[in-house]
């Protein structure tokens, strides 16, 4: 199994997340597991090196430079780091003809083996996706079909033939004022509609900043997180957090983080209480400092 995270060192720690979810819950799988980034630090060279060691696993570790992704838009929370994923032709071996791409504020929850094998020959990739006409109208797409991309299953053999990387980043560059949620409306555009739509088990789209703390057959109040996890895993294959509100975030008052925070005790990049005070007052501040310049232009 082939797979992809394409993260800035920033995310480092959440990606240690969804990695460990992956896994945790893919343990009889031998996994392939290509990183494009923009700094492979010391920390994340040696809990690769650490987890290669004890488990069915393959690293291969690819550094690109933000200065290549210069004057594509971004916001508060999304980084040049939303466009690594558009180069996954251009970077990875030609051999590799099939890879199924990850966000890294995700968490695993069950085996992917289903997912991945996926017959995608026919299709750019496979995706979470629905019909939007506001999308549609944006893009002016010739499909109204709208795709998530946080979760891709990726054919790309057909990818590289079509240049859907390349066409991808061209059109976020030259058309600024119709991207609205950066990569994945670019993609969309180029892609237009050619995708096979998977089930939201596969992706399950949350934002904690929309949601009440508990949800209706969801949970009730006397449920352990474990409990709600196990109910989760029951419905769910991938819980994807979307949103500016992160489940990493502990002002956030949502039970659904726990799922976030129960695989970061479990990974090897569980974190002090005072090395997470110290995280959390620095998310605080590059959030503030983004809303103000956002908010001078």
């Amino acid at each position: 199994m082939n797979i992809l995270f394409c993260f800035d060192q920033q995310y480092e720690q959440h990606f240690g997340v969804a990695l460990t979810s992956l896994i945790l819950n893919n343990s009889d799988t031998i996994i392939n597991l290509y990183i494009i980034t923009d700094i492979a630090s010391k920390k994340l060279r040696k809990n690769l090196g650490e987890l290669n060691i004890n488990n069915k696993l393959n690293f291969f570790v690819f550094e690109v430079t933000k200065e290549q992704f210069a004057n594509l838009k971004i916001s508060s929370h999304i980084s040049e780091a939303a466009y690594y994923r558009l180069m996954v032709g251009n970077i990875l071996p030609d051999n590799v003809d099939k890879i199924l791409y990850l966000d890294s504020d995700l968490v695993v929850l069950n085996s992917l083996t289903k997912l991945y094998d996926l017959d995608i020959e026919d299709y750019y990739i496979a995706a979470y996706g629905n019909q939007s006409n506001s999308y549609a109208k944006q893009l002016k797409l010739n499909n109204n079909l709208y795709f998530n991309s946080g979760v891709m299953l990726i054919n790309l053999k057909k990818w590289r033939e079509h240049n859907i990387g390349n066409q991808s980043l061209e059109f976020a560059k030259n058309n600024p004022e119709m991207i609205k949620n950066w990569d994945q409306d670019a993609l969309n555009k180029i892609v237009d509609g050619n995708f096979l739509i998977l089930g939201s088990e596969w992706n399950f789209l949350v934002d904690l900043g929309r949601e009440k703390l508990y949800n209706e057959g969801q949970r009730t109040k006397n449920q352990t997180n474990l409990s709600f996890l196990s109910t989760l895993k029951n419905n769910v294959n991938i819980i994807h957090f979307v949103g500016s509100s992160k489940p990493w975030f502990i002002w956030i008052n949502n039970e659904k983080k726990m799922v976030y925070w129960y695989y970061l005790k479990h990974s090897l990049w569980s974190l002090s209480k005072p090395q997470l005070i110290l995280i959390q007052m620095g998310y605080l501040k590059k959030i503030i400092v983004r809303k103000i310049q956002e908010y001078l232009k």
